[in-house]
Parts: C-alpha cells; sequence; structure tokens
C-alpha cells in the first residue's frame, strides 16, 4: 500500500463517485479516424450527465495532444466537479479533464484470420436505462468480468444482462450475421454503446449496403449465427469463432467487407 499524494479538488467527485466519463481513442497519423463518433458520444453523454464541459475546448487539446503524439491510444477523462461534498450535484457547476496517452498496441493478425473464442462471464449487467449507453467512470461489473477471464483459454468475455439477454464484450460490442442481415444487441437498459458500433451502424452500413437491426439476442441466437463478430474502436473487429466449448461458423464476405472500409482507415497497421 502506498500513501497518496494529495488529490486534486477538482477530482474528488471522479475518485468518490465515478461522477464523470472517458473515451480511448485511436490516433494515426495525427488524426483520430473515428473522431467524429468519439466527439458526438462525448457530447451525447456529456448532456445526458449533466455535467458543464466545454467541448470545443476539450477537443482543441485533444488535437494539440494528436499533433504532438501522431501515433497513439489517447483517453479523455472528463469529471463533473466543484459544489459541495457529498452526492448531491446540483451545486457542481464546473469540470475538469485530463488527456493522457499510450504506445499504439500491436496484435496477431491471426485474431482476424482464425477468430478469437468468448467466456460467457458469471458476472451480469444490472439495468440502468438513465445511464444505458454512457461510456461512465462505473466500470465495476467491466473489472469483475475481466477478472473471470482465463487469457490462455479466451480471448475476450462476453456480458448477459441479468434477464440472461446477450449485452457485449467486456470491452466490445457484439454484432450477428443472419441472412446477410446485422444484428447487435439494444443498449436501452444497460451497456456501452462503444464507437465501432455507431461506425458500422451508421457509416459502414451505408457505404457497404448493409441492412442492420437492434434487436434483443440470446445465447441461442449467437450459436445459430451464421457468424458472430465483436469489435471496438481501437483493435477493429474480429470475428468469434467459439462461445465456451461451442464452435461457430466464421464464413461472412460482410466481414471481409467491414475490413476494407477499417483498412482504408489505417488499422492495418495494427497487426503483424
Amino acid at each position: 500500500m502506498h500513501a497518496a499524494a494529495d488529490i486534486p479538488s477538482s477530482w474528488n467527485r471522479a475518485i468518490a463517485y465515478g461522477d464523470g466519463l472517458f473515451e480511448t481513442i485511436l490516433v494515426l497519423d495525427g488524426a483520430a479516424p473515428l473522431w467524429s463518433f468519439h466527439r458526438m458520444r462525448l457530447q451525447q453523454s456529456i448532456q445526458r450527465m449533466n455535467i458543464h464541459c466545454d467541448i470545443a475546448e476539450l477537443e482543441k487539446s485533444f488535437h494539440s495532444l494528436a499533433g504532438q503524439q501522431p501515433n497513439t491510444l489517447v483517453k479523455i477523462i472528463v469529471a463533473r466537479s466543484g459544489g459541495k461534498r457529498g452526492y448531491d450535484s446540483r451545486s457542481a457547476n464546473d469540470s475538469t479533464f485530463h488527456l493522457q496517452h499510450y504506445p499504439l498496441p500491436q496484435y496477431s493478425h491471426k485474431r482476424i484470420t482464425d477468430g478469437v473464442r468468448l467466456h460467457v462471464c458469471n458476472q451480469r449487467l444490472s439495468h440502468n436505462a438513465g445511464l444505458a449507453g454512457i461510456k461512465h467512470l462505473n466500470r465495476l461489473e467491466q473489472v469483475a468480468a475481466a477478472t473471470e477471464r482465463q487469457s490462455d483459454w479466451a480471448d475476450e468475455g462476453l456480458m448477459l444482462d441479468s434477464r440472461g439477454a446477450v449485452i457485449e464484450g467486456v470491452s466490445s460490442n457484439i454484432f450477428i450475421v443472419r441472412n446477410d442481415v446485422l444484428a447487435t444487441p439494444r443498449l436501452d437498459y444497460c451497456g456501452v454503446a462503444g464507437v465501432m458500433r455507431a461506425a458500422i451502424m451508421d457509416k459502414f452500413s451505408r457505404t457497404l449496403s448493409l441492412s442492420v437491426q437492434e434487436t434483443r439476442l440470446t445465447l441461442d441466437d449467437m450459436l445459430s449465427a451464421d457468424t458472430v463478430f465483436i469489435c471496438n474502436s481501437i483493435f477493429g473487429l474480429w470475428p468469434v469463432n467459439a462461445i465456451g466449448v461451442s464452435l461457430l461458423p466464421m464464413h461472412s464476405g460482410i466481414i471481409e467487407q467491414l475490413w476494407q472500409q477499417l483498412n482504408n482507415l489505417g488499422y492495418a497497421r495494427l497487426y503483424g
């Protein structure tokens, strides 16, 4: 155990209550391929959480860092600040943000060609429609779920909600392909509305003339799908070859088409 230095008061609410949100952004050649989607989620989440934040100032700081670190991952943390001690945020009319950067990850190309295995997590996602979709700082359910996964056996954890519906991966979103139609879980009760998920549903689906549905999905739906894949804004997308001990097919031209779009954005450099 280490004694920490005094914590700036502007971060008290973030540390004590998780009162804030975050984004992790891929930067390639000084630009974020999916910045417009990150910015949109930041704006929507800040409005939903009623955090008073100057998005223009935050964006300026982000682009400045991206110019200094042209190939990196940037994490933006936004926290509500000010006001009186305690849960009540009505007097907390300020905010603070922090940017930090990390080296680009490197993945094996086999994640794309051979697929990945999912472990079904025992930890369930609780329902909270007021926070559903937001990438807020309260991520203890994901922490508990990630701790379950044995990295030598599974590549990602699959998270269900309290009713047993499929919601997402621990750090990814999920799509299935069925009869050339993409389907992804509805996130109106819980889950994180990922940036790559948004890009696939909006930008890529229009470019490729794909049909996309948000719906309730079960484990049986995934096991009977033509193809299953997971995605996030950092690694792109990976086909799923197994859920637990159940093997899945991985033959989908849709995944190849989506990867062509990602390669156009520079994602190929993350794979050896």
